[in-house]
């Protein structure tokens, strides 16, 4: 059966793994919150200790045996995050406690600039940060090595760089934590090069380290383990997964921690005897040398990150499959930590290689409607907005799409720290937005138990009953819900891949990948993104790269001043079997970890182009798979193939113009409109290959093609521009319920139009639910009629003569009255629900606006 059959019939499946969280709660709690969860249209949870008392203690087992029991009456399955609370790593204390060897090393350097020349110098190391209230350190019994190189000018230099061919390892000269050197004449750096336990992040300073397989394994032992012991009859049935929540390096605090800067960098015992290069060049990974420091570099982090891949994400995944349950989570992504240290991975792909679904999160205002650009957020350093809106999901999702055990799964985290100010509006949009990308599982941020107001991180979804907006979860749940099985078990289709840069990155200047994915994007050229790792095991088939179960018909490589040679080589393999590869800008300057001969760039340069990036998507114009009469950058699509069925989703994410525009594509056959919010399919109106699409911002829709006809469907109505209009100019009565006396409404106040409410005095901070309440004359109609709010904040529904004619939580706020204007005077009602952002104010929620609360007139009545 195919995905929109099922889903027309009601038997969607879950894609919602909310968290909730676990403090301890009391048995009715945790029941009266499982089966909120599941009376909103959410079928599971993801359970997490934000922290328990007694984590994986009695009080543990007892509070998952309650939950458990509840999600089986429910018909709901769990997911559980695999740590005493995040980021995963801690092991439940026990590194710190019983495994203190297996804790974080972190490679360290200290420099002494010195002039020769001078006979027997000596330097005493005891200080090695250089601090001078500072004690002796004991890592002076952690030296790896002592080396020098002659300064490449004795002249003030941005970047103090030293001579690559001038390195040496000054072999003997450290005893008893003096270093003595004769000098030769000149300016020189003597570099100490020794590994430590300090100068990393300090709250994760006692976690484990993620390039022992043995730590990671203390982590199954303290946390896996013993859910498989006392719960082994759920894992598989009612228990799918475990949860890794950002999970890191940690060696310094925050998401720009590229690799050179002044930083601690991850390590492990004897990792010297396993690096590419020799030892005496370890200072280039902070040092910098004519740009030779850039293959030194490239070569430790293509090293660490596949540790990282194989003894971390390998070890826990590994396990997972053994025992019949799937590992998941995500790293953190902030504003590029993806592809570099601190915060990140170093390598989004390699971070979750083992994932058995792709993950990324979307918490902290980082993404906002309409602000692709950076701007204040919850996150330090606020949001790269363009990161975040044209990368992130498309890293998450690409990951699903080419890594053949994942199944085309993609997860997104999503809501946290959002604020009490986001509502069901900007939930919407923030889930359009990722499932057009390709997210097809969400975690909302979360269900929250603790005695309302709890601080942390809102917003909270039913908060025990203040959140207002609860009622009306399950419209958005369902919804969402809808769209996410429709993208199951088939195939993306995308013309373009674009080259994830991480090693560009590593390695000198780069563009990053954000920059190319925008051009694309904005003129409705999807794509994914590619590691190079992919590169090695894909094909060529009738001039597209076959990867997996995609087929792309260009690749385009983001600019970056070096590119490693095998990836070059790949590149220009491809190409010369007919692949359309651009440079974006630049053909790369050189090489890393290996050189190509002259022969070799000159067949670079003949069999791939250069485009410049704002050429790009013009270069690319001839592969688009839509055509727009009408151009609009804000629009994005998503192609889905399953079977015979052709699944397109359009969404406009503008927020306040709409798309109008024909669309043209090859696609053929029967031609339908889903809506996903009544769950109703109609015929698409269209010629073969050319359809009008119409969006209000906020809007989004699904079109799907196929070779048969499809039952049930039913006919377009057509638009309530072929009606006539006319505006409201009743009073309104005005009232006003919170959302626990609700729908009792009090406090009325008179309008001689519909407007929002926050200007009137002892209104400016209310919080629940406004009505808006008139009565219509001479309303009687046979014939269609409609309803059309200009604007609500957020979510209304109207009723006639008590008649619910439906809810809506973002644009367009158009309602269908045909059938219940039936008396000569009708009562209409109209109730806009708003979020806890007026009342309740906290640190996180002032970066998000307070928008008004009501409707903003004019409300127009549209009759035939």
């Amino acid at each position: 059966m195919h995905n929109i059959e099922r889903v027309r019939q009601g038997e969607a499946d879950n894609y919602f793994y909310p968290f909730f969280w676990q403090h301890g709660e009391k048995e009715e709690i945790l029941r009266e919150y499982v089966n909120k969860i599941a009376g909103c249209g959410m079928k599971a949870v993801c359970i997490e200790s934000r922290p328990h008392p007694d984590f994986v203690g009695e009080k543990w087992w007892k509070d998952l045996g309650i939950i458990i029991d509840e999600a089986k009456r429910n018909n709901m399955k769990l997911w559980i995050l695999d740590d005493a609370h995040f980021p995963t790593g801690y092991a439940n204390g026990k590194i710190k406690e019983e495994y203190p060897e297996l804790k974080k090393w972190y490679l360290d350097m200290r420099r002494y600039d010195v002039a020769g020349p001078v006979k027997g110098a000596r330097i005493h190391i005891a200080l090695l940060n250089g601090k001078v209230w500072d004690k002796p350190s004991e890592d002076i019994n952690h030296v790896i090595g002592v080396y020098a190189a002659k300064r490449e000018s004795n002249r003030n230099t941005e970047d103090d760089a030293v001579a690559f061919d001038s390195f040496m390892e000054l072999e003997g000269a450290l005893k008893n934590g003096i270093i003595t050197w004769d000098i030769p004449e000149g300016s020189y750096s003597i570099f100490t090069v020794f590994y430590t336990r300090n100068g990393g992040e300090e709250a994760t300073k006692d976690y484990l380290n993620p390039l022992v397989a043995d730590a990671a394994r203390v982590l199954l032992k303290e946390v896996y383990e013993p859910h498989y012991e006392h719960l082994k009859e759920e894992f598989g049935k009612t228990i799918l997964g475990f949860f890794s929540d950002e999970p890191r390096f940690g060696n310094t605090k925050g998401a720009q921690a590229a690799i050179g800067c002044d930083m601690v960098l991850p390590w492990r015992l004897g990792l010297e005897e396993e690096l590419p290069f020799e030892n005496k060049y370890l200072p280039l990974l902070w040092a910098k040398a004519g740009g030779k420091e850039g293959d030194i570099r490239h070569q430790y982090m293509d090293l660490i990150t596949k540790m990282y891949r194989d003894n971390f994400t390998g070890v826990l995944s590994e396990w997972c499959q053994n025992h019949q349950v799937l590992y998941l989570g995500h790293n953190i992504e902030d504003n590029g930590a993806h592809a570099r240290l601190g915060y990140g991975t170093g390598h989004f792909f390699r971070g979750q290689e083992g994932q058995h679904l792709s993950g990324i999160d979307v918490i902290g205002t980082q993404i906002v409607p309409g602000m692709p650009y950076h701007h204040n957020a919850f996150s330090t350093g606020g949001s790269d907005g363009e990161f975040y809106h044209f990368a992130l999901a498309k890293l998450g999702s690409s990951a699903a799409h080419l890594e053949p055990h994942k199944e085309g799964r993609a997860m997104c985290e999503a809501f946290g720290a959002y604020g009490w100010n986001a509502g069901l509006s900007l939930m919407k949009w923030i889930s359009d937005h990722l499932i057009v990308r390709g997210i097809n599982y969400l975690v909302p941020h979360a269900f929250n138990p603790a005695p309302f107001p709890d601080w942390d991180c809102p917003p909270h979804f039913d908060a025990h009953g203040y959140n207002p907006q609860f009622r009306y979860f399950k419209t958005y749940s369902d919804y969402t819900n809808r769209l996410m099985n429709l993208f199951q078990k088939g195939v993306h289709k995308a013309p373009a891949a674009v080259l994830y840069p991480a090693e560009q990155e590593w390695a000198g200047a780069y563009m990053p990948v954000e920059k190319p994915v925008r051009e694309l994007m904005e003129h409705q050229i999807d794509c994914d993104i590619v590691s190079p790792d992919y590169l090695i095991n894909a094909r060529m088939a009738e001039g597209n790269l076959i990867i997996h179960k995609e087929a792309f018909q260009v690749l385009i490589v983001p600019y970056g001043e070096a590119i490693p040679a095998t990836t070059a080589r790949y590149l220009v393999e491809y190409a010369k079997k007919g692949l359309r590869v651009i440079f974006v800008e630049a053909y790369p300057d050189k090489t890393v970890s290996g050189s190509l001969e002259a022969e070799e760039w000159e067949e670079l340069k003949c069999f791939c182009r250069i485009s410049t990036l704002e050429e790009l998507a013009l270069a690319c114009a001839d592969l688009a798979e839509i055509k727009l009469e009408t151009p609009c950058k804000d629009l994005v699509y998503y192609h889905y193939e399953q079977g015979e069925m052709q699944y397109w989703m359009f969404f406009n994410e503008h927020i306040s113009s709409a798309v109008n525009s024909t669309i043209s594509m090859k696609e053929t056959g029967y031609a339908y409109r889903y809506d996903a919010f009544t769950n109703e399919m109609y015929e698409l109106i269209g010629c073969k290959g050319s359809y009008e699409l119409k969006l209000s911002p906020y809007e989004s829709c699904i079109w799907i093609f196929s070779e048969k006809p499809l039952q049930g469907v039913k006919k377009e109505k057509g638009s309530i521009d072929e009606l006539k209009p006319c505006d409201i100019e009743s009073p309104w009565k005005v009232q006003f319920a919170d959302s626990f006396s609700y729908p009792l409404f009090t406090e009325g106040v008179n309008q001689t139009k519909a407007e929002p409410i926050q200007n009137i005095i002892g209104y400016e901070d209310k919080t629940g639910t406004v009505s808006y309440e008139t009565v219509l004359t001479d309303s009687r109609q046979e014939g269609r009629a409609y309803l059309k709010l200009k604007r609500a904040y957020e979510v209304a529904e109207v009723f006639v003569n008590g008649v619910s004619a439906g809810v809506k939580i973002c644009q367009p706020y158009v309602f269908e009255l045909t059938g219940l204007l039936t008396k000569e005077e009708n009562t209409l009602r109209i109730e806009v629900t708003n979020t806890l952002g007026t009342q309740v104010r906290d640190g996180i929620s002032h970066y998000l606006i307070i928008e008004p609360f009501g409707v903003e007139g004019p409300v127009t009545l549209y009759t035939e």
